[in-house]
């Protein structure tokens, strides 16, 4: 429904962001994009330190989580915060793979119908493959095993929360 053109008020800034900024002219001719793609050159050497610290987190977690007797609480919490943390940060640190596998595990803990059903084996095996594609350097879609793991894990986690009544008509899982 339309509102009025007397329902909007306009709001004038009062600081002009123009003359808080310094332009810089002339001289050097540095371009801010190659300035941010040598940046992240530099960072990039870093890379693999951070993928091994986010699957050694994976790891750490889930041990945890395993000796709480997969009871629902912060060794719980703790274990998706980290499978939800690489599957942010793992096509950045050069791990395309990693991200669809840790993306598959988060879907399924995200849609587990509860405790009592939980896929303990199916757990274990996206953190197996998570160590397997870091171990194995399996980055992306042309590593044909890890793309072929990845895609595996997905399809029975999908098929595991159709047959016990926790998906919808939507998949929790993105694309």
């Amino acid at each position: 429904m339309a509102q009025s053109a007397e329902a909007y008020e306009i709001v004038e800034a009062k600081n002009d962001l123009r003359k808080k900024v310094r332009e810089v002219r002339g001289g050097r001719g540095e371009d801010p994009v190659a300035r941010a793609e040598a940046a992240l050159k530099i960072l990039s050497s870093h890379f693999e330190d951070w993928a091994a610290d986010e699957i050694r987190e994976i790891e750490t977690t889930h041990a945890a989580w395993v000796k709480a007797g997969y009871a629902d609480g912060p060794k719980r919490d703790g274990f998706f915060r980290a499978a939800h943390d690489l599957k942010g940060q793992a096509t950045t640190l050069g791990f395309p793979l990693a991200t669809r596998v840790a993306g598959s595990l988060c879907a399924l803990l995200e849609g587990l119908p509860g405790p009592d059903k939980l896929p303990r084996a199916l757990i274990e095996q996206h953190v197996q493959a998570l160590r397997a594609i870091h171990r194995e350097r399996a980055r992306d879609e042309n590593d044909r095993v890890g793309a072929a793991l990845a895609d595996t894990l997905r399809e029975v986690s999908t098929r595991y929360l159709a047959d016990n009544g926790a998906l919808g008509d939507e998949t929790p899982f993105d694309e």
